[in-house]
């Protein structure tokens, strides 16, 4: 029988397939994805049990005509009773009338358990998705998630509007008309009660290759919308490095390793199909010809071997059905089990029972302190050793050094990004991990150097700062943020669309938005990575006097390359290779001729203003 999938016999078994592939082997068991499955198509139990119900009476009804015939030629005709011919012309076409009814019927209902499910299933896998840490989406591709919450979901419907009810349907439909054929005649019953182990066998060969070699096709599919994700997200680079060419090349490099998985899986459906429809043919031939000896011999009539073909062409025809959803179902079970996997993922950030709101213990003053703070992204590999940082209520913290020193993942770790793997980090003298995500970072901004922008109007994207925020509100913040002016020079003014990830704008210009959806936000704590890092002279002095408005009051941590920036931070913490190496104010580590001051010089080097800027501090 068709393993993992349908068929007569052993519809839904599990276990190895017979022939050894390449593809990547199946990790849940059958039984369990099944259960797993079982209690999401649960959810629509009512719907489904109403198809099932009416196809079932529509699949009974299916057995009347052939009775009928029996009658006709081993009674109506003998007795030439032709005056009941008109009566059973109008019982068959009552039948028939009957049974396409409930048919519509199950296929309206199935339609609308189906589209339930998508629904249902989208929306649970993408509400799972959005409370991972990031740590999975470092781990996991854009293409791979987008495929897993489109793709694989839409093949589960697939399977239900034309596979899972049809293969049920078609499995109680064998089993009646087995029980028909043994009332019939047991022993040309029996003849074809033999054939079904070699159905059973046949489908069992097929059943886990089909599986696994789907698993395979819906990993290649990823691959594809990867490649074009980033294709188009990256297709101004393409251009500008004239690498068109190159770009489709590996598109098509991966389409075509769709193909051959796609192939590879056509090859198994090629062979199965055959092969259980010649068993069927056989059996039938078997009972055609012991059934005409025994017509001969006098001990079977022949309306009773019609009506016992009849039937046996009708027991025989679900298999046709059974082998052409089975691939339908085996690539749904192929996708859940894809859709179990993010579903069953967990998040390296939770929150821990009873957590405190923030909020609710009292107004959030913002002091934040990070004492012997040890982080790493790969175990054994720590990028922050032993960061120890004292941040009172309304200071400014700097955090400045080369490349890789651990500022952006130091900053990172304040809304729990990612959690520190020794030591504490505390606001309001509470450890971060005590509190509930939500009242943590609504009390947090953070203004980033990679700006994201949604494909919205301006309005709407600082409005993300604080959703209940009035049109006056927003303006107000774009203004703070010196990106009013610009804003009203588009078409559409607040209005403007900007573009899938902003790409409408220049760089400086997402940098200004990003920086009104912080200031909208009204944080005690705002964290800036180089917010002035995208932007001209003039507007970085603009927008420097509007963040020394804004970071009054607050506590600010902020990461900048530009040492120009931060002469009047509380605190600059010199940073290299994941510890603080100096710390002090601009003129105190200017003083010391250290590392800050080797920085500062690099900076300034080759103007004239060098030894002027340091003497000055």
């Amino acid at each position: 029988m068709m393993r993992g999938g349908v068929g007569p016999g052993a519809m839904m078994r599990g276990g190895p397939g017979v022939w050894a592939t390449e593809q990547r082997k199946i990790t849940t068991p059958l039984p369990v994805l099944l259960g797993r499955l079982g209690e999401v198509i649960g959810e629509y139990r009512q719907t489904l049990t109403r198809a099932i119900a009416t196809v079932a009476v529509a699949s009974a009804l299916q057995m009347a005509p052939p009775y009928l015939t029996r009658y006709v030629v081993d009674d109506v005709i003998p007795s030439a009773s032709t005056h009941l011919l008109p009566l059973i012309l109008v019982g068959l076409i009552s039948v028939h009338a009957t049974r396409y009814v409930l048919l519509y019927l199950s296929r309206v209902a199935v339609s609308a358990a189906a589209q339930q499910l998508v629904y249902g299933m989208a929306r649970r896998l993408f509400e799972h998705i959005e409370r991972l840490s990031l740590r999975f989406f470092e781990r996991q591709g854009t293409g791979d998630i987008i495929s897993r919450a489109t793709s694989d979901i839409n093949i589960l419907q697939q399977a239900m509007q034309g596979g899972v009810i049809q293969a049920a349907v078609g499995l109680l439909s064998m089993v009646s008309y087995a029980l028909v054929l043994l009332v019939l005649d047991w022993q040309l019953a029996l003849l074809v009660y033999a054939s079904v182990p070699l159905l059973v066998f046949a489908s069992e060969v097929t059943s886990d290759m089909l599986r696994t070699r789907y698993i395979r096709v819906q990993e290649r599919m990823s691959g594809v919308n990867a490649v074009l994700a980033e294709n188009i997200t990256g297709v101004r680079v393409a251009k500008a490095f004239a690498r068109e060419g190159e770009q489709s090349a590996r598109f098509v490099g991966r389409n075509r390793e769709n193909l051959d998985a796609n192939l590879s899986t056509a090859m198994v459906q090629a062979i199965s199909g055959p092969l259980i429809q010649q068993i069927g043919v056989l059996s039938t031939g078997l009972v055609l010809w012991v059934g005409a000896g025994r017509v001969v011999d006098g001990t079977l009539t022949i309306g009773t071997l019609i009506t016992f073909m009849a039937y046996l062409v009708t027991f025989y025809a679900p298999i046709e059905d059974l082998i052409r959803v089975n691939a339908t179902i085996q690539q749904a079970l192929a996708s859940s089990e894809r859709v179990f996997e993010f579903l069953d993922e967990r998040s390296d950030v939770t929150e821990r029972p009873g957590a405190i709101d923030l909020d609710g213990q009292r107004y959030a003053r913002g002091d934040v302190r990070l004492e012997d703070v040890w982080f790493s992204y790969v175990p054994g590999k720590p990028v922050l050793r032993g960061v120890s940082i004292d941040a009172p209520a309304g200071s400014v913290v700097a955090l400045v050094g080369q490349t890789g020193s651990g500022k952006t993942s130091l900053v990172n770790l304040i809304p729990r990004f990612y959690d520190v793997e020794h030591g504490r980090l505390t606001v309001d003298g509470r450890d971060v991990r005590d509190l509930t995500l939500e009242s943590l970072r609504r009390n947090i901004g953070v203004v980033l150097q990679e700006t994201f922008l949604f494909a919205v109007p301006i309005r709407e994207n600082i409005r993300y700062g604080r959703l209940g925020a009035t049109d006056a509100e927003v303006e107000a913040a774009a203004r703070e943020a010196h990106a009013h002016d610009f804003i009203m020079s588009l078409p559409r003014g607040y209005e403007s669309m900007v573009g899938e990830a902003g790409v409408m704008l220049s760089r400086g210009q997402r940098q200004r938005l990003s920086l009104a959806r912080a200031i909208l936000r009204d944080p005690r704590i705002l964290v800036l990575d180089e917010a002035t890092s995208d932007v001209d002279t003039e507007t970085e002095i603009l927008i420097q006097r509007a963040l020394d408005r804004v970071m009054r009051g607050r506590t600010t941590f902020v990461i900048a390359h530009r040492l120009s920036t931060i002469r009047g931070a509380d605190l600059i913490c010199v940073m290299h290779d994941g510890e603080i190496v100096e710390r002090g104010t601009h003129e105190g580590l200017l003083a010391r001729n250290g590392r800050y001051r080797e920085l500062y010089r690099i900076q300034f080097q080759g103007t004239d203003t060098v030894v002027g800027a340091i003497a000055a501090g």
